[in-house]
């Protein structure tokens, strides 16, 4: 037991719960409590994956924020941090499954891992089970995180301003607003160390901030 709850980095209370989460369907004992898990784990892997998101990329639009997410959470994704976990070393199977199917599926360890996710939730409570999957997901979070950040100009932007030591970060100011109000132009400058550094124009102030961003970025990088 020590070794599994040293791979999965999570010390259970209840042992039980650890049981039926790594307890494939075949075995009838768990088979309905486990598949149970698997509907739970999948509903807390989303809704804390995309809690998570939603209040961290505050500039990232709906679109990008699903996509962000499901290249997290797919069944690709779950599949091989099932095996980082080693999750398929300690998956049981019945004996005639095992024999008929031999190695854990792609699909068997993917349920494994929101059984797991599961687990843990009623192990403990929502707080410890969404720090766990944060912290089991880092290096997928830093990496959308990078990837995030190419496509924000704001973001670009800002980690620009510190890498230059200005002593100030970028400042957007509403300098106008045109038009009816059912199709208001709205202009924006952006402004550093009191300098403005570009200007942009949009239906939206937080699409007319972006494209500010990206004159001033245009500007920069000229």
């Amino acid at each position: 037991m020590k070794r599994i709850h040293a791979s999965i980095h999570y010390k259970f209370k209840d042992t039980q719960l650890l049981e039926i989460a790594l307890s494939h369907p075949s075995i009838s004992k768990h088979a309905l409590e486990n598949q149970r898990f698997e509907f739970l784990g999948d509903s807390l892997l989303s809704w804390c994956v995309s809690d998570y998101l939603f209040q961290y990329f505050t500039e990232v639009d709906e679109g990008q924020l699903n996509l962000m997410k499901v290249s997290i959470v797919s069944g690709k994704s779950l599949t091989q941090k099932a095996i980082q976990l080693k999750l398929d070393s300690y998956l049981k199977m019945s004996d005639s499954y095992a024999n008929n199917s031999g190695e854990p599926t792609d699909n068997m360890l993917e349920n494994c891992f929101e059984a797991l996710v599961a687990a843990i939730f009623l192990d403990s409570d929502y707080k410890q089970a969404k720090e766990w999957i944060i912290n089991t997901f880092s290096e997928e979070l830093l990496k959308v995180s990078e990837a995030a950040k190419l496509q924000n100009p704001k973001g670009r932007l800002q980690e620009w301003a510190q890498s230059q030591q200005l002593g100030t970060l970028p400042r957007y100011e509403l300098v106008k607003s045109d038009g009816p109000e059912h199709g208001k132009l709205h202009t924006v400058k952006v402004y550093l160390s009191n300098d403005v550094f570009g200007t942009g124009t949009d239906s939206s102030i937080k699409g007319a901030e972006m494209n500010a961003a990206k004159d001033a970025l245009s500007k920069i990088n000229a």
